[in-house]
């Protein structure tokens, strides 16, 4: 029993892992292969205005800099296996709330909305897989 836990608690977080490499892949290609049903699927989920996007090989990612941060910093924790830290999640979700009322205020600026996606994204990860664990542990 022991080892069939074991083999479902990494098969779920193996699952989360190539999940969000496999999002953030799609994000990659979509500009660098001219990928235009990406971009549909994410005009769902984001903006995608271009001058709040990174650029790729001429042409904007198929989400705006926040959420490409969030995606790639959520997908990069999962790699490097950060622990949950509440306090953590809690400083990173103040300063991108502060950070998106300063954007509408005062300035906005690409590197603040990059450094906030990251903090949120590196911060909720653990959270999410543990929910999954948990979820997977419920059944």
């Amino acid at each position: 029993m022991a080892k069939l836990t074991s083999a479902l608690k990494r098969s779920s977080s193996t699952a989360l892992l190539a999940g969000s490499t496999l999002w953030c892949l799609a994000i990659i290609a979509a500009p660098a292969f001219h990928v235009p049903w990406v971009y549909e699927f994410f005009s769902r989920i984001c903006h995608q205005e271009p001058e709040r996007s990174f650029f790729l090989m001429g042409q904007p990612l198929p989400v705006c800099i926040r959420c490409a941060s969030i995606y790639f910093a959520f997908t990069a924790s999962l790699w490097l296996g950060l622990k949950a830290n509440v306090r953590w999640l809690r400083v990173s979700v103040a300063l991108m709330l502060f950070e998106f009322v300063l954007a509408r205020l005062v300035v906005d600026a690409a590197a603040l909305r990059s450094l906030s996606g990251i903090l949120v994204g590196l911060s909720a990860a653990p959270f999410v897989k543990q929910g999954v664990e948990e979820m997977r542990d419920a059944m």
